[in-house]
């Protein structure tokens, strides 16, 4: 079986190197939780009144 793309082409130019790959994809699961925390505390912090709808 030939592999029909050659691995090679595309990608000598602008590569990102092997260890920032893990690195960048930790930072991103930990922005997102952090970010959530934020969002959930805000939700859940908010005031009685504005909540209410007459």
């Amino acid at each position: 079986m030939d592999f029909i793309d050659e691995p090679e082409f595309g990608h000598t130019q602008k590569r990102l190197p092997l260890i920032l790959v893990p690195v960048i994809m930790f930072a991103t699961v930990v922005l997102g939780i952090i970010a959530s925390k934020i969002y959930i505390s805000s939700v859940l912090d908010k005031p009685e009144e504005q909540t209410e709808i007459n």
